[in-house]
């Protein structure tokens, strides 16, 4: 059987230009998101979930003279219920409480930083995934990860691959802070942590498959292969550096 895709397919309706730039710029940064409908509006917002699966909604309230929770109320009623992460400058009691009785997935108020936003992203897509694969019954475990926001696991939400740990994980990206946005070398993050060229090199590799770094690849003067790397994303490197933090 072929592995469940943890690839999520998000639509953001939201009427201001600017908030749906931010948005838009923000989604293209985090880890198997796709952009499949930007709205303005609500009528637009009902076409496209009548006509293509959605996973995640960013939605925002104020949208002229609707409110987006009527976009909630008429997701309630399908068979896939997307999660709905709302992005709004409304903070007002009565909208968190009727957020909150129409499960909402999470709420985040204007302005809002990356790691916030990135965040509530990971938390909706690890949710989703478990109930993808859910069977006829769940463990406690498994309940957990749906009905509790772990920050660890949305910090890394398929864990670290094979042969890394987040100790050492952290002790690289300790010393790219201290590189201060200057180019760097495999050995010199070697240097810097007293861990060996291989090691640093696996973790290198990962923050580059992450799109936190770039890599540069050329032979030195005596046939070596020779990494240079330089730093993307640097909210990107810090939610790896600090998952439990998130």
């Amino acid at each position: 059987m072929m592995p469940m895709s943890t690839d999520m397919r998000v639509m953001i309706v939201e009427d201001d230009p600017m908030v749906m730039k931010l948005n838009v710029e923000y989604l293209a940064r985090v880890e198997a998101m796709t952009l499949v409908a930007r709205c303005s509006d609500l009528t637009t917002a009902r076409v496209v979930v009548e006509r293509e699966p959605v996973d995640i909604v960013l939605l925002d309230v104020y949208l002229g003279a609707r409110n987006g929770l009527e976009l909630v109320r008429l997701l309630r009623e399908r068979d896939d219920v997307p999660e709905v992460i709302l992005i709004t400058a409304a903070s007002e009691s009565e909208t968190v409480r009727e957020a909150r009785r129409l499960g909402v997935t999470d709420y985040l108020v204007k302005p809002f930083e990356f790691k916030r936003f990135r965040e509530a992203l990971l938390n909706a897509q690890r949710q989703r995934v478990t109930l993808r694969q859910a069977r006829e019954s769940f463990d406690q475990s498994t309940l957990d990860t749906v009905f509790r926001a772990s920050k660890t696991e949305v910090g890394r939400p398929f864990g670290l691959p094979k042969g890394l740990t987040h100790p050492s994980l952290v002790q690289v990206i300790d010393a790219i802070n201290r590189v201060n946005g200057s180019t760097f070398s495999t050995e010199d993050i070697a240097r810097m942590t007293g861990m060996s060229r291989v090691s640093v090199r696996k973790y290198l590799k990962y923050m580059v498959e992450k799109h936190v770094l770039s890599e540069t690849f050329a032979y030195g003067q005596i046939g070596r292969p020779s990494f240079t790397y330089t730093c993307l994303d640097l909210d990107g490197l810090e939610c790896l550096r600090d998952p439990v933090d998130l």
